[in-house]
């Protein structure tokens, strides 16, 4: 079967954002004590590095070696009064002209990053080039492919659900856009083709969903497997991450979100059939809630959970995730169940399933776009600069997602002002020669699509990548 060309342009951008470049490198530590590469009179009796985020106790290494190897540093900690600093004493044998500093820490946002860097003492410091190479989450092969997979599943799960629920349901029942005072029975007509024609294209759908699920199950076993890797820890590791660790408290509720999810599958096909649509309101609410609680797992243990006012930058975050899931997750919802019942239809029956539809799903959009710009412009400003934006790997991706969004907003635009009317007039008796603005649907459906993977990327990078110190 021939790919979908949006499913070709997401696997192209993956391919190209995926190859880890020194552009996506993890911030290092922004104060040490003593410095970085500097000469002291005295040996230190302590070691102390400051963190751009909070880091976790677990997987905590602030280890310090004479230059011949030998350790002269004590148990390494987290200092109890800066969730971003780590600590370790240091009793330095006389004579010794330099010390050798190697940490590795994974932030409360689930990035592995690390170093070496040499410190002298009444000598310059020693040279750490080829000492180790540096812990970084972005090196991890299948890092960023393990997050994108865990924030698609349940964004496109979320929007297959509001589309089904809030947009074709309601779209069927109306019995599509029909001109004035068109009696009853016509309209009954039209209602019973349209739900016999959505019915029949509800095996897309729920195709849809259980490619999501699967991408979903996979992403929770790469996820902690990218981690480990970050770390260079062994599967002995994977019950300090997962038991010990924000990412962990991530993973175990976003397990149980998908173990609902589909608990709640089997309800939903069990009350509508093996070939119904779940827009039943209960149906939809019992979908809803697995991929909402994993858009809150990532939000509560991103980048949003690191700042200052935690709660609210979370809330900010969660709205939104679920208000991309509402616009990109119903864009999939319309290339796998609308076009293929509307397609099945009559001339007459097709414009005006599909006027109603883009009347609604119009609605949803536009809502869904402007909360997207008010906490997009908040949660930008809460973690970058301006200097930020063309000096960081992580500037750098938020320009590319913020040109991406732009060309999905231009696509929106589109559809409200040029395919919506179209159809509305076509559906109303007004002008039947625009009929063909649901070709015109599907095409700008698509191309939207191809955008709209190529953005999830660019976000999958983002949250891969820690934000400026």
């Amino acid at each position: 079967m021939r790919a979908p060309s949006w499913l070709v342009g997401l696997l192209i951008a993956a391919a190209a954002l995926l190859t880890p470049t020194a552009a996506l490198a993890h911030a290092t530590a922004r104060v040490s004590e003593p410095p970085a590469g500097a000469t002291v009179a005295t040996a230190p009796d302590e070691v102390r590095l400051v963190l751009s985020a909070p880091v976790e106790d677990e997987f905590l290494t602030l280890r310090v070696t004479t230059p011949a190897g030998d350790e002269v540093s004590g148990g390494s900690r987290r200092d109890p009064f800066d969730p971003r600093a780590i600590l370790a004493p240091v009793a330095v044998p006389a004579g010794t002209d330099g010390l050798v500093v190697t940490w590795r820490v994974l932030s409360r946002d689930g990035h592995a990053t690390g170093g070496v860097y040499g410190i002298g003492i009444g000598a310059p410091a020693p040279d750490t080039g080829a000492v180790a190479s540096p812990v970084r989450s972005d090196l991890v092969p299948f890092g960023v492919l393990a997050r994108l997979l865990m924030l698609v599943a349940p964004l496109g799960l979320l929007g297959l659900i509001a589309l089904a629920a809030g947009v074709v349901g309601p779209a069927v029942v109306a019995g599509g856009i029909g001109p004035p005072g068109e009696s009853p029975s016509v309209r009954a007509s039209v209602r019973a083709r349209a739900a016999e024609a959505v019915l029949g294209a509800t095996h897309g759908w729920w195709r849809a969903w259980y490619a999501l699920t699967a991408a979903w199950a996979l992403a929770l076993v790469l996820v902690p497997v990218a981690a480990l890797w970050a770390l260079r820890e062994g599967p002995g590791g994977l019950g300090d991450l997962l038991g010990g660790t924000s990412l962990g408290d991530a993973w175990r509720l976003q397990l149980a979100g998908l173990v609902v999810t589909a608990v709640a599958v089997l309800v939903a096909r069990r009350a509508t059939g093996p070939g119904g649509l779940p827009d039943a309101p209960l149906a939809a609410v019992g979908l809803a809630f697995g991929p909402v609680a994993a858009l809150y797992a990532i939000s509560a243990s991103g980048h949003a959970s690191t700042g200052g006012d935690r709660t609210l930058n979370i809330g900010i975050d969660l709205l939104h995730n679920v208000a991309t899931a509402a616009w990109i997750g119903g864009l999939l919802g319309l290339a796998v169940l609308v076009s293929p019942a509307v397609a099945a239809l009559g001339a007459d029956d097709r414009t005006r399933l599909a006027a109603a539809v883009v009347v609604r799903f119009s609605a949803l959009a536009l809502t869904a776009v402007a909360v997207l710009v008010v906490t997009g412009v908040y949660r930008a400003l809460a973690e970058v600069s301006p200097d930020d934006l063309l000096d960081t790997g992580y500037g750098r991706a938020l320009l590319v997602k913020l040109g991406l969004f732009a060309v999905l907003l231009v696509g929106g635009a589109y559809n409200r002002m040029v395919v919506h009317p179209r159809l509305e007039r076509a559906a109303l008796g007004l002008d039947p020669d625009d009929r063909g603005g649901a070709a015109a649907l599907r095409v700008s459906v698509r191309a939207e699509l191809v955008a709209a993977g190529v953005l999830l990327v660019a976000v999958a990078v983002l949250i891969s990548l820690a934000p400026p110190g």
